[in-house]
């Protein structure tokens, strides 16, 4: 080999480990607000809330030891869109929560929509915030319970476009409910218990223009503020956390102890954001965290689906029951848009929700006093009915209950105004336990009718004992909630990015530098493929001869055990051609380099900030702007698909500009990957997976991602110009083209 290739072998290699190490300094960079190790501004710690509580542990007939609170999410009150949104919020406000009348009503985030006509851009709407103020003052819900009855917070729609907490644009502190964007502490203290509810912020600090702006995160600042209102929360009988993102989308940062430690404490997890996805796979959006011991419920949106969550925790037992407002149409037609107005509740089914014996899918065995059921007397259900009751029938395994159920509800007075009561509609039946505590699951069915004849039927599996019963809906949300995107993208794009620089690039730029005569093993490599091909065509003979199905599926195996052995050898022949290459190879080295390096690109991501905050650069690690690190795991799915999109080339290219007599016999016909069909297939791929998107983040974020889009705009235009040339331009091979 001489000192040529040499120097440039062991140069190729210096600079690959010299741009991994910057990446890796950028990479740190980019989270170190999720680790700070500068010391934050110390907040005082308050000392863990004590009470005495009495409440009688048997769950008998009494009605007392009864908390309820609702829960509704992703609103997305539009000026533009004329169904569901407002007009379902209304009727939620007027029919479901006078209906229930529960302690408290939380709503997680998406409160509006934040979009423009076309639904491309994101925008604060000023009306869209004024609607929800003023639909919100037709009721008495923010005054309520000195303040304590109504609770919101952000969503990624609600922090679209706005530069900082303290931006003009940041309306939710002007016409929300809590004021608070960093979340809030709500401690409701009751004679039989303390439970708190700890909202935290997971919208980034920056807010960026859509769509880099799906997952959320914490910083070390965020956690100082959530821990700090954890550690109020400690000592009370359930601790109920509520973020607009669910776990799986969120990147959480540390301050003195890792979210995993701090949740411990946690009971329920209340989120939103994720809808019902598409297609069923977020129906059912529910995950029990073993090792931590809580819940997490996502909710569906009350914007389409108009979906809203009815909690009660009787005697520290944590039950719940979805509920969909009784709509005529879902969504609901709204041709007044924001100037829509609900006077008067809409006729609303039987609500049930079952709190002795507690569905066995979600019991939270480090957190309940599960063996309150065991020694329970008597089956406890909440029926919230707006006409008088007309039956409560109870039936278990099928058969109806022996003991008929009786009403033993009550409406407590909380607040000083007519208004200001709370629901606990209980009914009660009699029964022994122990004669279902063998093991087995078992199902209590309770049937409500109302005077009306409405009627609602609701279905409780239950065990005796401490046992879950397997929720089974995997495919339905499960696996999504289970899931920590944050570590799959992250791992996703570093392992698919190491393997193309080194398998496509690096390795068989080496190993051409190390050739004496690349000719001569060019030559070689081809003769071996021809006799690879031949012996793959002499087993497809033997194989459509074979007689018996035995020697028919042995001999497949190994048909395509040598298709396997010729695919790969071929397709490293290729690379090592594209090696030989100059224009080809190392245009790709510098994008694969680039991308760990520079930005993907640049341009303006937050459109509503002033000067130079509104220009902003988006790395693979996280995006900078205003002179500081935003950690969003959106820049990693970015960069996730300008890999695929440069591997994608640079699999195809070294094929298809190396001669297909390198790898067939010359007799043979074209191979299937220089047809016209896969050319086109590959054009498409480059339009729609590359072309489409940088459109999409120029009209987003202006043209200036273009001109500074390396990873995007720059990686559109060479591809386009690398598939001309070779498979449009170039009719003939460039198999003589080769670099020292």
């Amino acid at each position: 080999m001489s000192r040529h290739r040499i120097a440039n072998t062991v140069g190729l290699v210096l600079a690959t480990l010299v741009c991994w190490l910057y990446g890796l300094h950028l990479y740190h960079a980019a989270n170190r607000p999720l680790y700070s190790d500068v010391k934050l501004p110390s907040i005082e710690p308050v000392s863990p809330h004590s009470t005495e509580h009495t409440m009688d542990p048997v769950l008998s007939d009494s009605n007392d030891g009864i908390l309820t609170f609702v829960h509704a999410s992703d609103l997305h009150i539009s000026k533009y869109v004329a169904t569901g949104g407002l007009v379902h919020f209304q009727h939620f406000l007027r029919t479901a929560v006078p209906l229930v009348s529960p302690r408290l009503v939380v709503v997680t985030g998406d409160l509006t929509d934040g979009k423009d006509k076309q639904k491309l851009i994101s925008q604060q709407q000023l009306e869209e915030w004024q609607a929800y103020k003023r639909a919100l003052s037709q009721t008495d819900y923010v005054q309520r319970f000195n303040g304590t009855f109504y609770r919101d917070q952000r969503g990624n729609h609600d922090c679209f476009n706005v530069f900082s907490q303290a931006s003009s644009e940041n309306y939710f502190g002007m016409y929300s409910a809590v004021g608070d964007s960093s979340g809030y502490m709500l401690r409701i203290d009751e004679p039989f218990g303390t439970y708190s509810f700890v909202a935290s912020d997971g919208c980034p600090r920056h807010g960026f223009a859509r769509p880099l702006n799906f997952f959320g995160y914490l910083d070390a600042r965020d956690m100082q503020l959530l821990e700090s209102r954890l550690e109020e929360a400690r000592g009370s009988s359930h601790v109920f956390m509520l973020n607009h993102y669910p776990v799986s989308t969120m990147v959480y940062g540390k301050y003195r102890k890792e979210f995993g430690e701090l949740v411990r404490q946690v009971s329920v997890f209340l989120c939103g954001h994720l809808h019902e996805l598409v297609g069923g796979i977020g129906a059912q959006l529910q995950a029990y965290k073993a090792r931590e011991g809580y819940w997490e419920l996502e909710i569906g949106d009350m914007k389409e689906h108009a979906v809203y969550r009815v909690y009660a925790v009787d005697h520290d037992i944590v039950s719940f029951v979805d509920v969909r407002l009784p709509l005529p149409q879902i969504p609901m037609p709204n041709p007044e848009l924001l100037d829509v107005r609900v006077e008067a509740p809409v006729p609303h089914p039987p609500v049930v929700l079952v709190t002795n014996p507690k569905d066995a899918r979600y019991l939270l065995p480090k957190h309940e006093p599960l063996e309150r059921i065991r020694e329970s007397t008597f089956i406890r259900m909440l029926v919230w009915t707006d006409q008088p009751v007309a039956s409560v029938q109870v039936l278990i395994d099928g058969q109806v209950h022996p003991h008929p159920a009786v009403f033993r509800g009550t409406e407590r007075q909380v607040g000083s105004s007519a208004n200001e009561t709370v629901k606990t509609p209980l009914w009660v039946a009699p029964w022994d336990p122990e004669l279902y505590n063998d093991g087995n699951v078992h199902e209590l069915q309770v049937v409500a009718t109302d005077a009306a004849g409405k009627t609602t039927t609701s279905r409780t599996p239950f065990v005796i004992g401490q046992t879950l019963v397997p929720l089974q809906n995997d495919a339905r949300g499960g696996w999504i909630m289970q899931q920590s995107f944050s570590s799959m993208f992250q791992t996703s794009a570093c392992v698919s990015y190491i393997l193309m620089t080194l398998c496509l690039l690096v390795v068989p730029r080496v190993y051409f530098a190390t050739l004496p005569n690349f000719s001569s093993w060019l030559s070689e490599r081809s003769v071996l493929h021809h006799k690879d091909m031949a012996y793959i065509r002499h087993l497809y003979t033997l194989c459509c001869n074979a007689d018996s199905a035995v020697a028919k599926v042995k001999l497949g195996l190994a048909m395509l055990a040598a298709r396997a052995k010729f695919l790969v050898w071929t397709q490293f022949t290729a690379q090592v051609y594209l090696a030989s290459v100059p224009w080809l190879f190392w245009p790709g080295y510098f994008f694969a380099m680039g991308m760990c390096i520079l930005p993907l690109f640049t341009g303006r991501l937050i459109p509503s900030a002033q000067g130079s905050d509104a220009v902003g650069s988006v790395y693979a690690y996280g995006i900078y702007i205003s002179h500081e690190w935003s950690p969003l795991l959106d820049s990693w799915t970015y960069a996730l698909a300008s890999i695929v999109s440069l591997a994608v080339l640079l699999v195809y290219l070294p094929v298809a500009v190396a001669s297909p007599s390198m790898f067939y016999a010359p007799r043979a016909k074209r191979p299937w990957y220089r047809t016209v069909t896969v050319r086109v297939l590959v054009v498409l791929f480059v339009l729609v997976y590359l072309g489409a998107p940088t459109l999409m983040t120029a009209y987003t974020y202006g043209w200036v991602s273009i001109v500074f889009g390396y990873g995007r705009g720059w990686l559109f235009v060479v591809s386009c110009l690398a598939l001309y040339v070779v498979d449009w331009r170039m009719p003939v091979s460039l198999s003589n083209t080769t670099a020292a």
